[in-house]
């Protein structure tokens, strides 16, 4: 077992800003790819949805709980779900919202339109 020195001494060779630094730019560019993609899909579904929001005459400060119920979607459309597996995951969480008080016609309307998922 290492001696509390050699654990600090450990820690602080760790955390030099020179290491660091190159830990992150070595890093950086596959992180800036990710993100790209991940905003090349986030910001049309999120478009999509405050259009659905707009027209369906929500209050301005339900708009973050129905975005969440999107966004919950899909990222779990960007992590590969699909299929039956991903419309039991669309109505459990229709229903997690219709608990919070969120219009289900509102949620079905999004859940159809921007992800083509059927929930009741």
């Amino acid at each position: 077992m290492k001696s509390d020195a050699e654990r600090i001494a450990s820690y602080l060779a760790k955390t030099v800003p020179a290491t660091v630094s190159l830990k992150y730019a070595s890093a950086l560019a596959g992180m800036k790819t990710g993100f790209l993609g991940a905003l090349q899909s986030l910001v049309p579904m999120e478009t999509q949805v405050q259009a659905l929001l707009n027209d369906a005459d929500i209050a301005t400060i339900d708009y973050p709980f129905y975005y969440n119920f999107a966004r919950e979607i899909w990222k779990r459309v960007r992590n590969g779900i699909d299929g039956p597996s991903l419309t039991s995951v669309a109505q459990s969480l229709h229903d997690k919202y219709v608990a919070y008080g969120l219009a289900t016609a509102t949620l079905v309307d999004i859940a159809d339109a921007v992800f083509n998922l059927v929930v009741t």
